[in-house]
């Protein structure tokens, strides 16, 4: 395996690095957003994903009030931006508000969802990466429960992850 290219991380060692990758991730993607991005969680909550407490993230979007931003609103800017969100989850009502929370806004063309009831599998997909494990994006998933995950940024896994991905719920390749 080339080390060079992906990173295991365990929440038992330190409990910060998974919402610190989590929030890197999504800066980064707001910066130079991937044209299709993939949410696949069996379990998936309005989680905080970036902390604005300090407003130092308020070039990203200029609407975003000193605070956590949630995962919703996250995911619903990259659409305003252009991305196109898959999110797959399980059909619990747990999933439905929090997919109910992403198609509150007018690029809900941009978003997808894939509400499927045997789900175990997560992750999330970018143009240029792949974070993958045991987590579901939950607040037990991010902060209380001892997870393990792989951030891969090797071209051809990530490539694979997208045929899977699109094979599977359909979309885009690119």
């Amino acid at each position: 395996m080339n080390h060079s290219s992906g990173r295991y991380i365990h929440s038992r060692l330190s409990s910060k690095q998974i919402p610190d990758l989590l929030e890197a991730i999504f800066v980064g993607e707001m910066i130079s957003p991937s044209s299709c991005l993939w949410i696949v969680s069996p379990w998936i909550s309005d989680i905080p994903i970036i902390d604005n407490t300090t407003n130092s993230f308020q070039y990203l979007n200029m609407t975003w009030e000193p605070g956590k931003i949630k995962f919703s609103r996250v995911l619903r800017t990259l659409a305003e931006l252009g991305t196109t969100i898959h999110v797959a989850t399980r059909p619990l009502q747990h999933n439905r508000a929090f997919v109910g929370r992403l198609l509150e806004v007018p690029t809900i063309s941009y978003i997808k969802t894939h509400l499927v009831e045997d789900l175990h599998e997560k992750g999330i997909l970018g143009d240029s990466f792949y974070l993958g494990g045991s987590m579901n994006f939950t607040y037990n998933g991010m902060s209380i429960n001892e997870e393990a995950v792989i951030y891969k940024t090797d071209p051809e896994v990530v490539a694979a992850r997208r045929v899977i991905y699109r094979d599977r719920w359909g979309g885009e390749l690119a």
